[in-house]
């Protein structure tokens, strides 16, 4: 190779390098790829690329200028999205060894690199980091951006693994466990003898039965008196909460907050293989899960749930900043908030004369367990007295009392005023029934748009039976109404994701609720209406229609709500963000192609 030719090399390679993923790409691999691209130039409007072409024979990666990709899906436009410097296209023909289903073309004069198809494979095979970013493309952005943040951070969780590694990379020793018919006063002693906080109670295959903890000493052998002889299997907690050692760190830390437990067996294929603690998973002092959980079950007066409200928003802004993704993160700060709730249900209740006979409601994004750190309040009550009228006035008197409650601890009133104060959402059993059936018979789109939020209720507290025989009714009617399916379709497709401002980003502000997130959550309840799909979260709904990605892009976006708030400047978004937005955002568009197919819109 000449010395001209070398310095070329070392050039494209310097470039490249400012850009995923050849920022991570080994220098062999790199070098592979510099020495076999050609740069092409193409004018203003100049087609690239198209279906007419036949088989892909070269991958594209932008040098300098803008390429505009659109098409049609289902008869309609979608994803029309505009690639920058360093970005490589038509990265899913190429794989598939298609031809392209959208049309490529030069939105300004363009300089490409081009890679020959052989080549392109090639590369593939000899590249981990290639491989996976041309793969799974969205997911190597995630974590490209959950990295970046925890670098920003300073410091990363559970040495360096973050809180998506496995459970398994925390087990750094064999588990302490015994039979059943150990005695107390040996399974205390073998305890202290190895510096542990929980014995494991397992049979003879090694499966768990119990578990034995420091705690359970004084509360179930010092203090009762028990006999230090009898055998473990008495004094055992049953069926330990367990986790197979491929679940994450978050998992783990969600199930504590759950349940307002310190300590997850580890199994592998059901034998036990270890046990997390909750000090194994955090270290933030006062912000600790299990802390804030037990201030929260403890918890007798508004001004402690108040204190503890707060350090669940400062739990959650920490683990932001650590990188946490954002599924395990909104399930851990909504299961924290449930708590909350939960609570100050329970204090209302005792000072209010009501019976047994009643369930608190969440809806919106409380019923999909997708709170932010800023969400209001939605929510209603089903009670099953006989006599609504005469049952609502103490109803409605305790439910004033909750949402009052949960402002002052950060859970802002209503704007709309779908609250369980509201006489329209404090209903009977049977109110509530013809209150869906409506919804579903009416098709007006006016009416579906302000009713989408209640399709998402899931119980709360109080008598889940009755959220569920709702739920059986209204998933009966919708499954079989097509005419209510093809309404809620067209309701959904109201909202699209904001593909012009994928040109340049030259908007000041991006609304990630209003044009990010909320194409995917319409999208979601109507296929789970469809077929009949008790999922009441956005994710869940996605990945039972067979949209997993969806459901990725979906909490792309969650994330970065996380992080900015629902108005982002768009100033604040890296590089890495913005790609990722724009893999979002034509995810959403093919969700709403779907629908365009699905009910013939």
């Amino acid at each position: 190779m000449s010395a001209g030719t070398d310095a070329l090399v070392a050039l494209t390679i310097g470039t490249l390098r400012e850009h995923a993923p050849f920022d991570e790409m080994d220098a062999d691999s790199l070098r592979f790829l510099a020495e076999r691209l050609a740069v092409a130039y193409y004018p203003r409007g100049a087609a690239i690329v198209g279906p007419e072409g036949g088989m892909v024979e070269r991958l594209f990666i932008v040098k300098q200028g803008q390429v505009r990709g659109s098409g049609r899906l289902a008869g309609q436009p979608a994803a029309d999205a505009v690639l920058g410097a360093g970005e490589c296209f038509p990265l899913g023909a190429l794989i598939a060894r298609r031809a392209v289903v959208f049309t490529y073309s030069a939105e300004e004069d363009v300089f490409c690199w081009e890679l020959p198809a052989a080549d392109f494979h090639a590369l593939l095979a000899r590249s981990a980091e290639f491989h996976a970013f041309c793969t799974s493309r969205l997911a190597t952005l995630v974590e490209r951006s959950h990295r970046a943040l925890r670098a920003e951070a300073g410091e990363s969780l559970i040495d360096g693994a973050g809180m998506l590694a496995p459970l398994r990379s925390l087990l750094k020793r064999p588990p302490v466990s015994c039979p059943p018919e150990t005695p107390v006063g040996e399974v205390m002693k073998a305890m202290h003898a190895a510096r542990v906080g929980s014995m494991i109670v397992v049979d003879a295959a090694g499966a768990p039965l119990g578990i034995f903890t420091t705690t359970d000493v004084l509360a179930r052998v010092a203090a009762p008196g028990a006999s230090l002889q009898a055998p473990i299997a008495t004094l055992m907690t049953r069926s330990p909460l367990q986790l197979e050692e491929e679940a994450t760190l978050a998992d783990a830390a969600i199930a504590m907050a759950r349940h307002s437990i310190r300590h997850v067996v580890v199994t592998r294929d059901g034998r036990l293989v270890g046990v997390v603690s909750e000090r194994d998973l955090f270290a933030l002092q006062r912000l600790s899960l299990r802390r804030t959980s037990e201030r929260i079950r403890a918890a007798d007066r508004l001004a402690e749930l108040v204190d503890a409200a707060e350090d669940v928003r400062g739990l959650g802004r920490h683990l932001v900043a650590q990188g946490v993704a954002a599924e395990q993160l909104t399930g851990m700060v909504s299961a924290l908030n449930d708590a909350i709730s939960q609570k100050l249900i329970e204090l209302a209740a005792r000072s209010h004369r009501i019976d047994d006979g009643w369930c608190w409601l969440a809806l919106g994004s409380e019923g999909r367990m997708e709170q932010t750190f800023v969400t209001d309040q939605d929510n209603a009550l089903i009670f099953s007295a006989g006599d609504a009228a005469a049952a609502r006035g103490a109803y409605l008197a305790f439910a004033d009392e909750v949402n009052r409650r949960l402002a002052e601890c950060g859970f802002p009133l209503c704007k709309g005023d779908i609250m369980a104060r509201n006489p329209r959402w404090c209903l009977g059993a049977k109110e509530w029934r013809a209150l869906f059936d409506g919804w579903i018979r009416n098709n007006d789109p006016e009416a579906l748009l302000r009713a989408s939020i209640f399709f998402d209720f899931r119980p709360l507290a109080g008598d889940a039976r009755l959220a569920g025989e709702l739920r059986e009714g209204v998933l009966a009617q919708t499954r079989a109404n097509r005419v209510f399916q093809r309404a809620m379709a067209e309701t959904a497709l109201r909202v699209g994701p904001p593909l012009g401002l994928l040109q340049d980003f030259s908007a000041e502000q991006l609304d990630l609720k209003g044009m990010g997130a909320r194409p995917f959550v319409d999208a979601a309840r109507v296929l789970s209406l469809a077929a009949g799909v008790g999922e009441t979260g956005t994710a869940a709904r996605l990945r039972s229609a067979g949209e997993a990605i969806a459901a990725d892009a979906f909490h792309v976006i969650q994330g970065l709500r996380l992080r900015h708030g629902n108005q982002v400047p768009v100033k604040a978004l890296g590089p890495i963000d913005r790609r990722l937005l724009k893999e979002a955002f034509r995810r959403a568009a093919r969700l709403q192609s779907r629908l365009r197919m699905d009910f013939a819109l």
